[in-house]
């Protein structure tokens, strides 16, 4: 295989869906899907057409080999998975209740907490042209911490731009060090920064995302993902709105994963903030019509149509 645009360095999850909008307590048939955001990552750029490789450590289980399968049938360079004979691929289960999902993680003593950068093959890495990562590869453990920021100094030496979406998740660390931890991150490694506008709020940050760029300095780039309302991006002496697209929603895990695919995909093919902004939401749109994360991840001509249709 050639050389790789992006490498999503991260965590995947074995998921467990009931059917939309019931619970686990039902007694209904449960879906399996793949899961873990930078997963989705590699995924979702993968059928946009770039070059895209994921980095991680899973367990030698059946989950971990049809992961393998997985990405290699959609076209992932998995080059860069480890697996662990140890230790097991871990596990998410999500349930809808009062309208909202609520996520159940079984991940605490998993493989990818063990990912080694000794065994990381760098020359695959150095041609690359995105590393991304989220702060969910900062938070599940310190070995994957140290790992995450050994990678963003490798690719800061190298020449390669690091997208960091902040995706923080409560159970996992607390806002005080997620804070910390992020700071220090997007002021020396970080090009392209994302974040939501609730992580803003959960992690003391809450200001207006005109001022995101001023409270998280060293960027070049930041996104303040807004859901349904769509997003602000902030670019050099350049900062606007970016509505998202009306579809028919069925599933919103994964919209935001999407979003950062379509989006470091325009940005490499060297499309303008806008344009890359438009494309990026279109993509997470598209997402929002199926079920979980993978089901309706589209392909460069699907989301060129779906702009174009919406002119």
């Amino acid at each position: 295989m050639g050389p790789v645009d992006l490498v999503s360095f991260g965590e995947p999850l074995m998921g467990f869906y009931p059917p939309p909008g019931r619970s686990m307590t039902e007694d209904v048939p449960v879906v399996k899907t793949w899961g873990g955001d930078t997963s989705n990552v590699a995924l979702a750029a993968a059928r946009l057409g770039l070059a895209s490789a994921f980095l991680c450590r899973v367990g030698d289980d059946v989950f971990g080999r049809s992961f393998i399968d997985l990405w290699k049938g959609r076209g992932v360079d998995t080059r860069l998975v480890q697996t662990d004979r140890e230790k097991r691929t871990g596990l998410y289960f999500i349930s809808f209740e009062k309208e909202k999902h609520v996520f159940t993680y079984y991940r605490d003593d998993s493989a990818a907490r063990r990912i080694s950068f000794e065994e990381i093959d760098l020359n695959i890495l150095r041609g690359a042209r995105v590393l991304h990562l989220s702060g969910i590869s900062l938070a599940i453990g310190e070995n994957a911490r140290t790992t995450a920021r050994r990678l963003m100094a490798f690719a800061k030496e190298a020449g390669i731009q690091v997208s960091l979406d902040v995706n923080y998740r409560p159970p996992l660390w607390p806002p005080g060090e997620a804070r910390q931890v992020i700071q220090e991150a997007a002021r020396s490694f970080v090009h392209v920064l994302e974040v939501t506008d609730d992580e803003l709020r959960l992690l003391g940050w809450d200001v207006p995302p005109e001022k995101v760029p001023e409270v998280l300095p060293g960027p070049t780039i930041h996104v303040v993902k807004q859901g349904h309302r769509g997003a602000y991006i902030a670019g050099p002496g350049e900062g606007f709105h970016v509505p998202a697209f009306p579809v028919e929603v069925k599933d919103t895990v994964g919209a935001g994963d999407a979003f950062d695919a379509g989006f470091l995909a325009a940005l490499l093919e060297g499309r303008s903030l806008r344009e890359a902004g438009a494309f990026a939401a279109a993509t997470a749109a598209i997402v929002c019509t199926g079920v979980g994360p993978l089901q309706r991840q589209p392909g460069r001509d699907e989301v060129e149509d779906f702009l174009r249709e919406r002119g």
